[in-house]
């Protein structure tokens, strides 16, 4: 089996590796699948074979993003031996969608995004009997992920939560005027709109201001979102803020109590998009409970996105999931 170190995909010369290594590697293994939960809404699925694969993992990504973004880390999971499913939440990539606008994320309700993702990893236990489903969970996904591992203890055997959106940080407006505005709106029929201050897709972003730190890996996916627009969603709906508050309720009042699977939550030490102090709570509630090992770890010199972090970054915390999933 071959190690982190070996298979590290480097910044110098990134996108040519991306591009003559990673993507035909994908390509052979790549099955492209749809799934209807619900007549008429089809949840994009890619599903990756590992060769004699240990464990399957069921990945649910963050806000705005697409299968795309993980092509390198779908690389490093199927060389080690994980069996990947990667379905796109709603109004994400090729997934159905609740509105015709490419930039905006609109959904009716996180409820919608729980009952997606643990209908695709109900599918994904019964198309690989004997082996054990894992849950990788970032960002908006994390959240969403954490419920999803709440209302269905038994079917996730570990949970790893990575920059979760326990809670999203709301651009120095505290926390209950955010949840006031976003239950004001929508009742007055405004949930479909953008979320103030926000716009659609502008093209290539900053990247000092991003959540990455490795500019090879930003320019990368960058380049990709620009070339397609059903990767350029950029922004979420106010209906969408009221499912964040939401979602925070349910984490932090009852659903801590229900997670029975092992926990690894990775924190970010520059993180610049959801709050680390409830990250920080969430992490005690689970401990609290006492069901399962919760593990907590803070990435240094990382943003948001952990996994386009520099290189120095990049290994030691990519050997830090495989032996979690790996123990």
């Amino acid at each position: 089996m071959p190690t982190i170190h070996d298979l590290l995909i480097r910044e110098d010369g990134y996108a040519q590796a991306m591009e003559t290594t990673v993507g035909p590697f994908l390509d052979q293994r790549r099955t492209e699948l749809w799934q209807e939960r619900l007549p008429g809404k089809k949840i994009h699925l890619m599903r990756y074979r590992a060769d004699g694969p240990k464990a399957a993992v069921v990945f649910s990504h963050g806000f705005t993003e697409a299968e795309e973004k993980y092509a390198e880390l779908i690389y490093y999971f199927l060389n080690l031996g994980y069996t990947v499913y990667f379905p796109e939440h709603c109004g994400h990539g090729y997934s159905y969608r609740m509105t015709e606008d490419n930039s905006l994320v609109h959904i009716d309700s996180f409820d919608t995004y729980i009952l997606d993702l643990l209908y695709v990893s109900r599918m994904a236990r019964e198309a690989e009997p004997g082996l054990p489903l894992y849950l990788f969970a970032h960002s908006m996904g994390g959240g969403v992920g954490a419920a999803a591992a709440a209302r269905e203890p038994k079917l996730y055997g570990k949970v790893l939560l990575h920059s979760p959106m326990i809670r999203p940080l709301t651009a120095g407006i505290p926390w209950g005027i955010t949840k006031a505005i976003a239950a004001f709106t929508t009742a007055v029929g405004m949930g479909g709109r953008y979320i103030f201050g926000s716009k659609s897709y502008g093209g290539i972003e900053d990247f000092d201001t991003s959540c990455a730190t490795s500019r090879p890996r930003f320019d990368w996916y960058q380049q990709k979102r620009a070339d397609n627009p059903r990767l350029q969603t950029s922004a979420g709906s106010l209906n969408w803020l009221k499912g964040t508050a939401k979602l925070n309720r349910e984490l932090m009042e009852e659903d801590w109590k229900k997670i029975e699977a092992p926990v690894l939550l990775l924190q970010a030490e520059r993180e610049n998009m959801v709050s680390k102090e409830e990250q920080v709570r969430f992490v005690e509630k689970l401990r609290q409970a006492g069901k399962a090992p919760v593990e907590f770890a803070v990435i240094q010199n990382a943003k948001h996105e952990i996994f386009n972090s520099t290189d120095d970054v990049l290994e030691p915390y990519l050997e830090k999931i495989f032996a979690f999933f790996g123990a």
